[in-house]
């Protein structure tokens, strides 16, 4: 359970790097292309090839949270965005994303009803209709103001993600300024400029340390190094955004799992249930399998937890409330127990998993959005998103990314076989290495 501050290292740390990190996950130039920021007043999201506006295939769709469906491509930045936004306190929501044709008539018509047409735009033409627009909440209410929280967090953060706030919206830029709407164009848009990628939600390594995984929300599997292929979920029409992903302990397989708690089974990976069919109180956020792989845990954001094969139930918080949402889960090396920790650094322990130390009751400069479990079970490693490290009981510093400006924050930890390392990733797909783990590619 939560217990005293531990020893911050993270802000004071330097890169320690067997090798440099991959200069995508760090601040710098956009990948090679028109040399143009997709972010520009006058850009607009391009439209889906195949379908008509407000009369999108299902398929192209793809739920990011509560009634939310965005294009495929738009979705995971997205998903990633509100992320962000929470980790920093902003109570940023979703009114409206993918709007139906019909949906659109009738907005339409109450506004010309209103003698607002010259605001309405006819239907089958809003940025909706493609599932790249948003109308955004702050705290379960429209941003109607510049001086709502979520809309200067907004100003600040969004175009890291791709997303745009046009022109015509901007206040004073049009007779019907939205200060709620901004669009994705993260693919570079109408104007073909440079892309922002923001996709990716998880590594895994292999267990000789000489290779990893790289995960993203659409499923798409990126190997590095010794890991190997077993298949990818990118093809499929997912109806949740994968959210995290976990190795058999040969390293031969691997789950993918959706936030909806369905579960893609790889290689020498079995499948021993899901929450697919289940109605969630929240979302499925951290997987952790069991040391013979023969079992694994899905974990919600309330830290309800949900056991499958040979994997035991040691306990939940999912009867008490969190002070943030949980978003990692570490199983120990017999697999009698697991951690469970929150954005906020708290840390919960269940089974055989023992407590040594938390972030709880520290602000953090950025929310904590991943963990890693030493080799001996007697401590761990926990990420912040901007990759400050967070180490507890037997888990040693090795560096960090805290110092270094990062285009797209960290999104998850993985360490080296002895524990005598690490890697972090980022949302682009950079990746960070520390100690004695091996850098083998990014993307």
């Amino acid at each position: 359970m939560r217990g005293t501050p531990p020893r911050l290292l993270a802000a004071l740390a330097l890169i320690v790097a067997v090798t440099a990190p991959v200069a995508l996950g760090l601040e710098g130039p956009p990948p090679a292309g028109a040399g143009t920021s997709p972010i520009q007043p006058g850009n607009q999201p391009t439209a889906l090839p195949g379908q008509s506006n407000g009369e999108v295939d299902p398929g192209q769709l793809v739920l990011v949270e509560g009634p939310c469906k965005a294009a495929r491509a738009a979705a995971p930045s997205l998903a990633r965005l509100l992320a962000a936004a929470r980790g920093d306190h902003v109570a940023l929501g979703t009114e409206v994303c993918y709007r139906p044709r019909e949906r659109q008539v009738v907005l339409s018509g109450n506004a010309c009803s209103a003698g607002n047409c010259a605001c309405a735009g006819p239907p089958g033409h809003s940025m909706h209709g493609w599932g790249k627009a948003v109308d955004f909440l702050d705290g379960g209410r429209p941003i109607v103001s510049v001086s709502s929280p979520g809309y200067r967090w907004l100003k600040a953060n969004a175009a890291r993600y791709g997303w745009n706030h046009p022109g015509w919206a901007e206040p004073g830029g049009s007779p019907c300024p939205e200060t709620w709407h901004w669009e994705w164009v993260g693919d570079g848009g109408t104007m073909g400029a440079d892309p922002i990628r923001a996709d990716v939600v998880a590594l895994s390594s292999t267990p000789s340390g000489q290779g990893y995984r790289i995960v993203t929300g659409l499923g798409a599997v990126r190997v590095h190094g010794d890991a190997s292929d077993a298949g990818n979920a990118a093809g499929i029409p997912l109806a949740a955004l994968i959210v995290t992903a976990a190795a058999t302990p040969d390293g031969n397989g691997y789950w993918l799992v959706a936030s909806d708690g369905g579960v893609f089974s790889f290689g020498n990976a079995s499948f021993h249930g899901s929450t697919g069919a289940i109605h969630l109180n929240q979302p499925i956020v951290a997987m952790a399998a069991t040391p013979d792989g023969r079992g694994y845990w899905l974990v919600a954001a309330d830290g309800g937890v949900f056991s499958f094969g040979d994997a035991s139930f040691f306990g939940s918080t999912g009867s008490f409330p969190l002070n943030q949402p949980i978003v990692a889960a570490a199983s120990t090396p017999r697999g009698q127990g697991y951690w469970l920790i929150a954005a906020d650094g708290g840390v919960f322990s269940f089974g055989d998993a023992s407590f040594q130390g938390s972030t709880g009751g520290i602000t953090l400069n950025h929310a904590v959005t991943g963990a890693a479990a030493a080799p001996d079970g007697k401590g761990y490693w926990l990420v912040a998103a901007d990759g400050g490290i967070f180490n507890f009981g037997s888990a040693a510093f090795f560096g960090s990314a805290a110092s270094k400006p990062l285009n797209e924050p960290v999104v998850g930890l993985s360490r080296t076989p002895g524990g005598k390392g690490y890697w972090l990733v980022a949302a682009d797909g950079g990746v960070l290495t520390f100690g004695d783990a091996l850098f083998t590619g990014s993307g």
